[in-house]
């Protein structure tokens, strides 16, 4: 009777594979630290699916037809972020990594607002509203956080995270990764930099 173990082989439990052997590893890029090879732990006679962990962090990872779960992270951590905000952009990283385009935008979208409120933008009005996305953006330029010349990339963010929001119309892998590059901008010149420069011994 065929079982689920049949195609699969566990390396260091049958005799056709060790630890000398090439295919007990594989390269790629681990989503944890980036690091590039694997140990596998088990494989399909057909290679479409493998077991593997990371030799540097130990995480595992598991490939089906070429697709890695969990996913490569795009994009990086600026440091300095508060909390909140770091917890939302790596949430925009895991969402770009598995695909998730029009949530990635629409988060990008709401951390420009957070980050405009947490440089000084009352969060309501007198009328208990909460600021839109154009005083949000006129915020950030008239406190320096951004510059004119970064306004045509926030009408970008604005443009796209409206189609989404508006409009089953799903955003594409181009523009989401476009939206989260300058939000990752966004947060270095609103967190980074400050953390940067507190970190720098002064000059001699």
């Amino acid at each position: 009777m065929a079982t689920p173990f049949d195609d699969v082989s566990v390396f260091e439990t049958v005799n056709r594979y060790g630890k000398s052997s090439e295919e007990a590893y594989a390269m790629g890029d681990c989503p944890n630290c980036a690091a590039h090879q694997f140990v596998v732990i088990a494989m399909t006679s057909s290679r479409d699916r493998a077991w593997l962990r990371c030799m540097n962090c130990k995480l595992a990872v598991v490939s089906n037809g070429g697709v890695a779960s969990p996913a490569v992270k795009p994009l990086r951590v600026p440091s300095g972020m508060p909390e909140d905000e770091s917890e939302v952009w790596g949430e925009i990283r895991e969402c770009l990594g598995v695909g998730a385009y029009t949530a990635a935008v629409m988060l990008c979208r709401k951390l420009l607002m957070h980050i405009a409120v947490a440089h000084g933008l009352p969060a309501k009005d007198g009328k208990d509203r909460a600021p839109n996305f154009a005083q949000c953006v006129d915020h950030l330029v008239a406190e320096g956080v951004v510059t004119k010349r970064m306004e045509p990339w926030i009408e970008r963010i604005r443009e796209v995270g409206n189609e989404a929001n508006h409009e089953i119309a799903p955003v594409g892998r181009e523009s989401a990764l476009d939206v989260a590059t300058f939000t990752q901008k966004l947060l270095e010149l609103a967190y980074e930099m400050d953390d940067t420069m507190a970190r720098t011994q002064p000059l001699q």
